[in-house]
């Protein structure tokens, strides 16, 4: 009987230990997790592009905070760093998302013009010309005379033009 409880006990024990989930990060964890990546990372892009296993880990950090602390004054940054990130891996779609949770989530967020010209931009850059310019209309909408609207009237003009008459196009501006 002393066997069968002990045996009852330990299994008991083993399927608690077992089932437990994983314990959340805290917000300081999750920060210092993020600062300790980060910083290399960023270094390392400056010379080139960004390794795909960091830039992918910095980012799945970032969205793991924007996801546990939607309120939290740094979600809003991070985010924005996220698309940051993904841009210089080449990640348009992700870039997007990733400007669109700041844009309709973060209406005070302190660079959110950025937010909206780098959407603009990324879907640009991923060849949806439709959505860019939709993106870039507006950015003028909501900063009228920031001091990238004329860029952003001018970025609108290209978008029509066809790789070849854009490249055209800059080279005549190149030899002016």
């Amino acid at each position: 009987m002393k066997k069968s409880i002990i045996i009852l006990a330990a299994a008991a024990l083993t399927i608690a230990a077992c089932s437990r989930t994983p314990k959340e990060p805290t917000r300081d964890e999750l920060a210092q997790s993020i600062d300790s990546i980060e910083q290399p990372l960023m270094q390392a892009a400056m010379f080139e592009s960004i390794d795909t296993a960091k830039g992918n880990k910095l980012i799945a950090l970032y969205t793991q905070f924007a996801d546990a602390f939607p309120d939290d004054s740094m979600t809003a940054h991070y985010l924005h760093l996220a698309a940051q990130v993904a841009n210089g891996m080449g990640l348009y779609d992700e870039m997007v998302t990733y400007y669109d949770r700041v844009i309709d989530n973060y209406p005070n967020y302190s660079h959110l013009d950025e937010c909206f010209y780098e959407k603009g931009l990324a879907l640009d850059n991923g060849g949806r010309k439709e959505e860019a310019r939709e993106a870039y209309e507006e950015f003028l909408d909501e900063y009228p005379d920031h001091f990238l609207a004329n860029d952003i009237r001018t970025a609108m003009s290209l978008l029509d033009m066809s790789d070849e008459m854009l490249s055209e196009h800059l080279n005549k501006i190149n030899k002016q």
